[in-house]
């Protein structure tokens, strides 16, 4: 071989070494590089964080002075991430117009890279003039069909430019990038869904949960802003903004048409934008997701970046999931809100009164133990209040006449009370008023006046004016001191005590009420056990003919034989009786034990026409079943019932339809008499709602018949009623010859009375029925 092929054949063995040595550097320098990436990429990290990290190795390993992300924006690119430019640098807000190689590079979807003399001010922006860059980088990261539009790019001041190794080797990297970008924004969303979604089914209360949504929005979707529009009747409020929108933004309303985005949301569709704003700033990226419910929107999500950084794919996603989780929170929050407002109805109507809507004696009495309990020096004041002559108004005109009078007495008292006092139905006609904060007893005094006066004036009552007043009672307690209890208890006996004394007064609290009080709440736990304990007994008193002087009849009066008061007196104890409902078991005593007198009675010589009378309690009437249990008492004592005469008293309130036990009971043949007639209202509706075959005149008016001219001419027109209609008539109260005198000249041919006879023992009674009872009148039982 000639020296010369030699020399040639070692010249290119070199270049080949001196090729294969560079290309074996090249690739150990792009493998350096590849490691150094994907070092980065591996490593755990927000997404921020990944994107700087990876653009600070990206600078390095390729000699770059500026690296970035971009995203496109319209005609414009918004950086997302870059190293090399300062924080404040203005491009980082205002991006570039796209073109150039950027364009290129978009729109062919691969790496284009640019150095001088080819490289223009298109390809980079005139904001970097004073870095003198000469070459550049564009890679577009691509994606599925709905991935944004993303770029990264690489500035240098050198003009040498990367070889298509180089170039391919950054497109790697770029696709790389996005995918571990997204992979850790999908799991940041997990986490952060899964945390919000849980958060927010803990807030019932449906501002908070509006607030909290907001919050919570702008967190998971990295935004700057985010608020929860609500949608109702076609128009649509701000419901919460973070950060706290200004207080001129909170009240916004607006139609549903001119939201950004509602067009998609009424197909169930996220909307991604630019917002133009509210005219206070620039325009803004925006999100919005729709809060479905029943198929319709309840509600929009928004989300804002300030700086036009539009949201990615991966951001609707999460929003239309949170936007799932907050519909089920808001529908939790509704039927938390109607349970609540069911609750609250419910407990309103088990502390006030259905017909006036008062407080009624529940909630009265929690009010009053809470005013009790506080720390005001001043002491709590209360008055009870009961209606005078109400039942009477009730009997007269029909139960719903009697409402229609509470209803408006009600309204009066609400008139007439401060604001700060609670105003309660008792129960029945009984009123209280609860003072929070009273000086003294003339101011509870002032309070009672004040609600009689306001109760002066008739009441317009089914085309009536229906006159009626109120007895008050009014006592003063200690905070801290006094118990409700104590003081309920002393006000109704002071108003007890102003009803004694006459109608539409006012009493206030002193001891002597107070003993009163405690005295008749012992009275009442004491009768109930008098039937068992053989307290009570019969007194008679003789129904003569007032011509002749014959017995025709007793009445049966029951007394009280207390073995420390002594006689009880059946003013004090009946009406406790009819209160507690001892009466039904003491009326049965009574009716058994009049009948087997009157049975042994009948057996005298000469007396087996003799009647009995028994008083009837209309409380008695009320109970199932009275009539057959009434008729079976009679014919077991073995009187027939056309020898007993039922006497129930005017004033009595008879509640109950009555029918059956007339009817029944008349059928039988038992008599019925309406006691202490003229003394009420001397309506006939019981004439009506009873067979009454007999009136009995009240002792009022005898007493003063022959010393008045007016109790003359009652008793003369009670006469005229019951002859009209053809009832008998007895007189009560007789004592003098001369009222007894009187009654004949007027026509009354029946009385009872001490001139005739008083109350006597079954034995003192037995005496007299045999003619052997002294002429002098017994001692009064």
């Amino acid at each position: 071989m000639a020296g010369g092929e030699v020399t040639d054949e070692v010249a290119q063995l070199r270049t080949q070494l001196v090729a294969a040595t560079a290309a074996v550097s090249d690739a150990y320098r792009h493998n350096a590089r590849i490691v150094r990436v994907l070092t980065v990429l591996g490593q755990p990290s927000t997404p921020e964080q990944l994107v700087e990290q990876t653009l600070i190795v990206l600078s390095q390993v390729f000699g770059a002075d500026v690296a970035g992300m971009a995203r496109v924006v319209g005609d414009r690119l918004v950086l997302t991430g870059c190293c090399g430019l300062a924080e404040t640098h203005p491009i980082l807000d205002t991006g570039w117009v796209l073109g150039g190689a950027a364009a290129e590079a978009v729109a062919g979807g691969r790496a284009v890279a640019r150095a001088e003399p080819d490289l223009t001010d298109v390809d980079i922006p005139a904001d970097l003039a004073e870095l003198r860059l000469r070459s550049g980088v564009w890679v577009p990261l691509t994606g599925g069909p709905d991935a944004d539009d993303q770029m990264l790019f690489l500035f240098s001041r050198s003009a040498a430019l990367l070889g298509p190794t180089e170039l391919h080797l950054l497109a790697s990297v770029a696709d790389r990038l996005r995918l571990a970008v997204d992979a850790r924004e999908r799991s940041v969303a997990a986490e952060r869904l899964a945390t919000y979604g849980h958060q927010l089914s803990g807030y019932l209360e449906l501002p908070q949960l509006l607030a909290q949504a907001a919050t919570m929005l702008a967190r998971l979707l990295g935004a700057d802003s985010a608020r929860v529009v609500t949608v109702d009747g076609g128009r649509a409020r701000l419901g919460s903004s973070a950060p706290t929108a200004p207080h001129r933004r909170s009240r916004w309303s607006r139609p549903v048409s001119e939201l950004p985005g509602w067009s998609a949301a009424t197909r169930g569709e996220a909307y991604r934008g630019i917002d133009p704003g509210d005219g206070d700033g620039d325009a803004r990226a925006l999100l919005c997701a729709p809060v479905m419910r029943d198929g319709a929107p309840a509600a929009l999500l928004y989300a804002y970046r300030d700086r036009r950084r539009p949201f990615q794919g991966e951001a609707v996603e999460t929003a239309r999931i949170f936007a799932n989780h907050l519909a089920a929170a808001m529908t939790n929050a509704e039927l938390y809100r109607a349970l609540r407002d069911s609750e609250a109805s419910l407990r309103h109507q088990a502390t006030h009164d259905s017909l006036t809507g008062l407080a009624n004696r529940s909630l009265a009495g929690e009010h009053l133990e809470q005013a009790l309990s506080g720390t005001d020096p001043h002491p709590v004041g209360l008055l009870f209040c009961d209606l005078d002559k109400f039942k009477e108004v009730n009997d007269r005109l029909g139960h719903d006449a009697g409402d229609e009078l509470l209803w408006q007495v009600a309204d009066r008292l609400r008139g007439c009370v401060r604001g700060s006092d609670v105003l309660a139905r008792f129960g029945g006609d009984e009123f209280v008023v609860i003072l929070d904060s009273a000086a003294d007893l003339d101011e509870v005094n002032e309070v009672g006046r004040r609600i009689v006066r306001v109760l002066e004036a008739p009441f317009p009552l089914r085309g009536e004016r229906v006159q009626i007043s109120a007895s008050v009672g009014g006592v003063l307690g200690v905070r801290g001191r006094t118990t409700a209890g104590a003081m309920l208890r002393d006000a109704d006996a002071a108003m007890y005590t102003a009803k004694n004394r006459g109608p539409g007064l006012v009493e206030v609290f002193d001891e002597a009420a107070s003993h009163r009080s405690l005295d008749r709440l012992a009275l009442r736990s004491e009768l109930s056990h008098a039937v068992e304990r053989d307290q009570l007994r019969l007194r008679y008193q003789p129904i003569v003919n007032l011509a002749t002087s014959e017995i025709l009849g007793f009445e049966a009066l029951l007394r009280w034989h207390h073995p420390v008061r002594g006689v009880v007196p059946p003013d004090d104890f009946i009406p406790l009786a009819e209160e507690t409902g001892a009466i039904i078991g003491i009326g049965d005593w009574v009716l058994a034990q009049a009948c087997r007198q009157l049975a042994v009675w009948q057996r005298l010589p000469g007396r087996s026409r003799l009647g009995m009378n028994v008083n009837l309690s209309a409380t008695q009437l009320q109970q199932p079943g009275v009539a057959v249990h009434t008729l079976g008492v009679i014919k077991d004592a073995g009187v027939s019932p056309g020898d007993i005469c039922l006497e129930i008293t005017e004033h009595s309130s008879i509640r109950t339809d009555v029918t059956e036990f007339a009817t029944t009971l008349r059928g039988a043949g038992v008599n019925f008499a309406l006691d202490d007639f003229g003394i009420s209202y001397s309506n006939l509706s019981h004439l009506k709602r009873l067979p009454v075959g007999t009136l009995k005149i009240d002792r009022l008016f005898v007493d003063g018949m022959t010393a008045k001219d007016t109790d003359l001419g009652i008793v003369r027109a009670i006469l005229a009623i019951a002859d009209s209609i053809g009832l008998a008539v007895v007189a009560e109260g007789i004592e003098t010859a001369e009222q007894r005198a009187a009654l004949l000249a007027l026509g009354c041919e029946r009385g009872q009375g001490y001139l005739l006879g008083p109350p006597l023992s079954d034995e003192e009674a037995t005496a007299l029925l045999l003619g052997a009872g002294r002429r002098s009148v017994p001692a009064r039982h």
